[in-house]
């Protein structure tokens, strides 16, 4: 059995966020959700539950994939 010379994870943990941007993108991510709210934007979401319909089917939306 080999032994691993390499850290696997290495390259996960250079492209990992600090503590100090996860705060900050959390903070800008409650903003934003605060901003939303106080637009109306959820009770909007809400009366249109049920009511829309789209046009194109999950086949078709994924069609540009291939």
């Amino acid at each position: 059995m080999s032994k691993v010379t390499e850290d696997p994870f290495a390259e996960w943990r250079a492209i990992q966020l600090t503590p100090e941007q996860k705060a900050e993108a959390r903070a800008e991510a409650e903003e934003k959700a605060r901003e939303a709210a106080a637009a109306g934007a959820y009770e909007r979401f809400a009366e249109l539950r049920g009511k829309v319909r789209w046009d194109l089917d999950l086949e078709q939306l994924r069609a540009d994939r291939e």
